[in-house]
Formats: C-alpha cells, sequence, structure tokens
C-alpha cells in the first residue's frame, strides 16, 4: 500500500483495495491496501494506556470492491465498542471489546484488523504494520477452524509473522499480546481498528469481501 491513511466512509461506499497475495499463507492474509477511517483523528499510544471508543449498534455489512451474492449479517461480535493498548513486559496487550461474544461465529471468516501507524526514527517516514486476529467458523474452513493471528508490514509489502494458531478469546472481547519488536518496538504509535468478513471459502486470493465496522 502506498498511502497508511485512505479516506472511507462507513456503510456507505465502495473500499478501494490493492490485492498483495502472500504466496507461504494461502488464506485470508492478502490485505495490503485495505483503508482507514475518514476522519483523522486515530486512536494514539504513548508509553501508557491508549484508547479509542465507538458507538454500540452500528456494525452493517459495507460490500468492498470484489462482488458477492451472500450478505453476512451483521452479529453482536462484528460490533467494535472500545479499543485499547497496554504494554507490559514487552507486549503490547491489544483489546478489542465488542457488543457480543466473537467465539460464536460459525459460518464465515471474520478478521479483526489492528492498523498501526509509527515513525522511522531514522528516516521519519510513516511505517504500518497490521496485526490481524481472525476466526474462521467451523461451517466454512475445516481444516483451520478457530483462532489464528499473523502480522504484516505494509510499509516493505511483507510479512513479520505468517499465520499461527492461538487459543479462543474471551466472551466480548479480542485480546492478545503481540511482542513489540514485531511490530518495530514503537515508543508511540497511532492506530485504528476494523472488522472485516469474508463469506466465500473457496476464494482467499483478495481481501474480505465486507467490512462490518471500524474505530474510532
Amino acid at each position: 500500500m502506498t498511502e497508511a491513511i485512505r479516506p472511507l466512509l462507513k456503510a456507505s461506499s465502495v473500499l478501494a483495495v490493492s490485492v498483495a497475495i502472500a504466496t507461504l499463507v494461502p488464506l485470508s492474509l492478502a490485505i495490503s491496501g485495505i483503508g482507514s477511517p475518514a476522519q483523522t483523528s486515530l486512536g494514539f499510544y504513548s508509553n501508557g494506556a491508549g484508547v479509542i471508543s465507538d458507538p454500540r449498534g452500528d456494525a452493517q455489512p459495507v460490500l468492498q470492491e470484489s462482488g458477492s451474492a451472500i450478505v453476512p449479517e451483521a452479529e453482536a461480535y462484528h460490533d467494535v465498542t472500545r479499543a485499547s493498548v497496554r504494554k507490559h513486559d514487552g507486549t503490547f496487550l491489544l483489546s478489542l471489546e465488542l457488543a457480543g461474544n466473537p467465539d460464536l461465529n460459525e459460518k464465515y471468516e471474520t478478521n479483526y484488523m489492528w492498523h498501526i501507524i509509527s515513525s522511522d526514527p531514522a528516516t521519519g517516514r510513516d511505517l504500518h504494520y497490521i496485526v490481524m486476529i481472525f476466526h474462521f467458523g467451523p461451517d466454512f474452513n475445516h481444516t483451520s477452524v478457530g483462532w489464528h493471528y499473523a502480522i504484516y508490514n505494509d510499509t516493505s509489502e511483507s510479512y513479520i509473522l505468517p499465520q499461527t494458531k492461538i487459543d479462543d478469546m474471551p466472551a466480548g472481547k479480542v485480546e492478545y499480546p503481540v511482542q513489540d519488536w514485531l511490530i518495530g518496538n514503537p515508543s508511540s504509535f497511532r492506530y485504528w481498528v476494523s472488522v472485516f468478513v469474508r463469506v466465500d471459502s473457496k476464494s482467499f486470493d483478495g481481501p474480505p469481501e465486507y467490512l462490518m465496522d471500524y474505530a474510532p
């Protein structure tokens, strides 16, 4: 992706995407180019807790670039209510609070993304990392059911961490500790979060088809 920030209108427009296929990760991880909120006020972390909030009940499927005959219903676990960052013992604890239990996903792939924008101290240029925590429902992908996570460096267009199996999430949130060096060990960064759904279990060459919610 050539720009870390791109305009996006929630529930009203098509999102432009450019696909970067990961040959070693043949699943949901071709997500380079996914845009960011239209508002310029992003979340901010700086050596302390960083928190953003989002209204409850605003999740709804917004079709992205590729067409699909299936329209997923907006569920409570697609609805972001709060996101926070805390650092402890060399890890960033990324916590995404939802209106429902994300372990209840059964039909599709639900992908919770953290878009992290820091600054390269040597050059001053923006660095964009995407932390993906995603769930394959049992009726969607029988070979990879459950939770996984991966980290993509959108600046260099390469995967820092390929798809990795992880445990189930706590009820009402998606939360996972990410080692600081995997995202460049920044002392501060801007961020936003998004929830996407893939409905086509036979095609993993591009981004998920539907944006469900984002914050801020």
